[in-house]
């Protein structure tokens, strides 16, 4: 029995000794001298997300975190460990305490050891040797940016950069990327904002990298952004640029020489592997001349520009009174014919005349917004008799020739015979024809017996029914009555009413876009994902599009008591979304995880903010 509880302790013991999660801090170096480089590193010996850092006060962080994972396999068994490590340099002469990190593994928070380095004053010599290093540091800095700077690059080209006002431009964005650059993240920092412009944007379903020589160098390019451009107003408008944080991984050691990947400069301190360093990439903004239209703009023109042609007809031109007929409009070709609104016509004052409905064939392309919008008239005559409806007249800027241009319709002449259903017989007088008629169908006849009538012995007065329907028109009054304050209130304060919908229109998206991952539509699902989490932010903070970065997030989160973690979970889930959208090898990607975290940080802010 003995043996047996001991086996059994030891199995336990055993257990208990192979699921022990340690998360160690140590030091390369200690102590250290003021200045001088050290490196130090968070070792987990199981798989952890959300690793938060100490702040290092007393030192400067130098580069960092540097993430390594190791997988080892002794005697059958597989052993894991996961690494975040920092180069700091000291400030001060002292002593200084690394706090604790931290990271969630299996659900729990686990902590660090906190390290008390030990920092020395430096002599002359290691003063000057010091100084050395911060001149190489830099010098080998601005390197590497130029590296950065000749192989990554945002490019912005418009159709054309003199127009008219409401004439079409196009905008794309392209971003040209070295093949041999290691990029390890890559997220869009700035939306450029199109103030003055009405825009559509193209759908862009995937993000095609294709080879294109620039300067006789070969890039990964790709059109990350394409909008089709109409200017609302006259004069110099700016098309923004297009800004991205990339971070790339340079090879910092080697002897090989003729590489600008490889050989651009030595640092035995890091003991000759890589480096990631920050780039943020911009286009340059475009300037827009526009001009304004002419003068001598016709009575009817509405802002339509473009090459465009108009046709109207009639569904059929004879028909009985109180018989429904459709006059249809149909306008097409090339313009900004979405912002085209229904033209004017003048029916005669009898017909009785609906809202047009507008039907849109409009598809926009790079090469323009092209196709026909249709608007339907439908109109009922009340009375016989024949009748005429003016020629319909659309006016437009013509881009053909730089003028106006009317397109006139035929007129239209319409027959309407007596309806069948018209009730004659009953002389009103002092009214019209029409309005006898329109009483004998509307209004029966008062019956001249009374049937077989009983009296009800049961009093409606004072019932339970009789007092229901007294307060029930009151109690829905009431409650129409501050439905609608409410959303005038909420449509008054436009903050606030996007601050309410942010949750239901990123739930929205994130649903269309697990259905974009049932069907393995990456770059729909990607593009979605990015929607779902930028428009939860833009609309929950109230920032502009123009101003919507992570670091302007970053602080608003913060200023509404938004915990550092939960904010980093946001914000990473974003950047994996981000990079697996704009990334070359974005098959690689599990949209699943994405998802998950996607919809999991977006829950959690709104517990916070809501």
């Amino acid at each position: 029995m003995k043996n047996i509880t001991l086996a059994l302790i030891l199995i336990f013991a055993g257990t208990f000794i192979a699921i022990a999660q340690d998360f160690d801090a140590t030091v390369s170096k200690n102590p250290v001298t003021v200045g001088e480089r050290f490196q130090v590193t968070f070792t987990l010996n199981i798989e952890g997300s959300n690793f938060k850092a100490p702040d290092f006060k007393g030192f400067t962080v130098m580069s960092g975190p540097s993430q390594s994972q190791n997988i080892q396999i002794i005697n059958g068994a597989m052993k894991r460990s996961l690494a975040f490590s920092y180069v700091l340099a000291a400030d001060k002469t002292g002593e200084f305490t690394i706090g604790s990190a931290t990271i969630t593994s299996d659900g729990n928070t686990l902590k660090s050891n906190t390290v008390l380095v030990k920092v020395l004053p430096e002599t002359d010599v290691q003063k000057q040797r010091r100084q050395q290093e911060l001149d190489q540091e830099k010098a080998l800095g601005d390197q590497a940016m130029q590296i950065l700077k000749d192989n990554i690059f945002v490019k912005l080209s418009v159709s054309k950069r003199d127009v008219y006002q409401g004439e079409q431009i196009t905008a794309t964005y392209k971003l040209f990327i070295h093949p041999e650059l290691n990029i390890v993240q890559i997220n869009p920092s700035k939306i450029p904002s199109f103030n003055g412009f009405w825009t559509q944007e193209l759908n862009i379903d995937k993000v095609n990298w294709q080879r294109e020589i620039v300067n006789g160098v070969p890039f990964n390019a790709a059109v990350i952004k394409q909008v089709v451009l109409f200017p609302q107003r006259s004069g110099q408008l700016s098309i923004e640029p297009y800004e991205f944080d990339i971070i790339a991984r340079l090879k910092v050691q080697s002897r090989r020489r003729n590489d600008p990947f490889s050989s651009f400069f030595d640092d035995p301190f890091f003991g000759g592997s890589y480096r990631d360093f920050p780039y943020k990439p911009k286009s340059e903004s475009s300037s827009i001349n526009v001009k304004s239209l002419p003068g001598n703009q016709p009575d009817n023109f509405a802002g339509a520009v473009g090459n465009l042609g108009m046709d109207a007809w009639l569904d059929k031109s004879s028909v009985k009174a109180g018989e429904p007929l459709t006059l249809k409009v149909k306008i097409s070709g090339r313009g900004n014919m979405k912002l085209i609104e229904p033209l004017k016509v003048n029916f005669p004052p009898d017909f009785e005349v609906y809202d047009p409905k507008t039907i849109d064939n409009i598809s926009v392309s790079a090469g323009g917004v092209t196709g026909n919008i249709t608007y339907e008239y439908l109109f009922i005559p009340r009375n016989a008799g024949t009748y005429k409806i003016e020629p319909v007249i659309f006016s437009y800027f013509d881009l053909t020739n730089n003028s106006y241009n009317s397109v006139r319709s035929a007129e239209f002449e319409i027959s309407v015979d007596k309806s069948e259903k018209t009730i004659s017989g009953n002389v009103v007088s002092g009214v019209r024809k029409e309005e006898v008629q329109l009483i004998g169908k509307d209004i029966r006849f008062i019956k001249l017996t009374s049937g077989n009538l009983q009296k009800n012995r049961i009093s409606f007065m004072f019932s339970d029914l009789f007092w229901l329907m007294l307060l029930l028109p009151l109690l829905i009054f009431f409650i129409i009555f501050f439905w609608l304050r409410k959303r005038k209130k909420l449509q008054s304060d436009i903050l606030l009413f996007k601050n309410k919908r942010a949750t239901k229109i990123s739930r929205k998206r994130l649903s269309t876009a697990k259905k974009y991952m049932a069907k393995s539509e990456q770059n729909k699902f990607y593009e979605e994902i990015n929607k779902a989490m930028w428009g939860y932010l833009g609309d929950k903070l109230a920032i502009n599009t123009s101003e919507l970065t992570k670091d302007n997030a970053r602080r608003i989160l913060n200023e509404s008591g938004v915990s550092e973690s939960m904010i980093d979970e946001f914000l990473n889930a974003l950047d994996s979304a981000e990079f697996a959208r704009y990334a070359p090898s974005a098959s690689n990607h599990d949209m699943n995880s994405i998802y998950k975290s996607a919809v999991k940080s977006i829950t959690d802010l709104e517990g916070v903010l809501r």
